[in-house]
């Protein structure tokens, strides 16, 4: 009797993202589900140093086992510069951590989806008052990323080609000004993508009509 063929099926590779801010990991928590990423864990490590924050994203990986891991910050979150930002990226390499940075600050993600700036702004209030001026009530904290902003991706996905030119552009001007992409964000939608897949917004639009 020939034996019977079981059907193998590839283990789906798991991505970690680690957040310098729990209201960060609040909003790529939402990002997640409303995306349906389901092999994407979203966590937050606060720490007080660039170095600290890469090895609490080591530890987290280490300990579940994840094929892929990021480490997303504001350059204020971890009160880094671009300097030593450039200096730790081989240090991250070889601990097998990408990092998704923001310069100066993680409101950058958001005024990319509303503005394209034709200079560099390293003033982190006006990057946050030009988030403002487009998304009503916006502070960035875990409470508003509960409440009014608890739909905020859903709201602003539909410009992410849009933002991503932006950020592309902008990375442009910022690396000719600091030396530096302002933002490594392309990176991360890249590798989410290649690991998690096409994000699935069906069932909001249903639940929305």
């Amino acid at each position: 009797m020939t034996p019977r063929k079981r059907n193998k099926v590839e283990a789906k590779e798991t991505m970690l993202l680690v957040c310098a801010k729990e209201s960060e990991a609040v909003f790529f928590s939402q990002m997640r589900k409303d995306c349906r990423y389901s092999n994407l864990t979203v966590i937050a490590e606060e720490c007080s140093s660039l170095e600290k924050f890469i090895d609490a994203a080591v530890k987290e990986r280490n300990r579940g086992k994840y094929s892929v891991c990021w480490a997303l910050f504001g350059f204020n979150d971890v009160a880094t510069d671009v300097e030593e930002v450039k200096s730790m990226m081989d240090y991250a390499d070889k601990k097998k951590v990408n990092l998704c940075y923001f310069n100066p600050t993680f409101d950058l993600y958001f005024m990319l989806f509303a503005t394209k700036p034709r200079a560099f702004i390293s003033d982190s209030e006006m990057i946050k008052n030009r988030v403002q001026a487009s998304f009503d009530g916006y502070d960035g904290s875990v409470e508003y990323f509960l409440t009014k902003g608890l739909n905020l991706n859903f709201r602003i996905y539909p410009q992410l080609a849009e933002a991503d030119k932006n950020a592309r552009d902008y990375n442009i001007i910022s690396e000719i000004d600091t030396g530096i992409v302002a933002t490594s964000l392309h990176l991360f939608f890249d590798s989410l993508k290649s690991v998690c897949g096409k994000a699935d917004m069906s069932h909001n639009l249903k639940n929305r009509k």
